[in-house]
């Protein structure tokens, strides 16, 4: 039997969540879960259906399942370019929430990888320091790994400067 490995093994999945993802929603679930039980021992039946649907959302909200605006890395690298900024995003990652809610709407220059839907997403990820390095911001030739809002809006900024210059 090969390990994961080895070449030629089937090693870990791949277009899929990793286990970790699943950390945030299963903790979600279980503290909801307990809290819902308790509030229903104590008679407190409307605050138990509040707390159980919240959880239920949040637990969502932060598991792979969410699924959000995805192109291909191949169609996003297509497009690279000093004005377009391209996102590499994990559903349930606090930081490309915040980016997400950030940018909101679709717009021409940002496009969007979801690295749970393509595997060569995950394989770029992984090269620039793995699930830490979510969300990773590409701009031109700039990568922000783990980006913030104002540091994806500095790289936009130092794109559009450049473009500029070259046009």
């Amino acid at each position: 039997m090969t390990s994961p490995d080895t070449p030629g093994s089937p090693g870990p999945r791949r277009g899929g969540a990793p286990l970790r993802a699943w950390t945030r929603s299963v903790l979600l679930l279980l503290g909801g879960a307990l809290a819902t039980v308790l509030l229903v021992l104590a008679d407190q039946l409307i605050a138990a259906i509040a707390v159980a649907v919240f959880s239920l959302f949040m637990a969502y909200w932060t598991s792979p399942l969410r699924s959000g605006p995805h192109a291909p890395l191949e169609t996003a690298l297509a497009r690279r370019a000093d004005d377009v900024v391209i996102i590499l995003w994990a559903p349930g990652n606090p930081l490309s929430a915040r980016l997400q809610t950030a940018i909101r709407g679709e717009r021409d220059d940002v496009v969007w990888v979801n690295v749970y839907q393509d595997p060569r997403a995950q394989q770029l990820l992984a090269e620039h320091g793995g699930a830490a390095a979510a969300p990773l911001v590409i701009v031109g030739d700039q990568m922000t790994a783990a980006a913030t809002v104002a540091q994806l809006l500095e790289l936009q900024e130092a794109g559009r400067r450049r473009a500029a210059g070259d046009g």
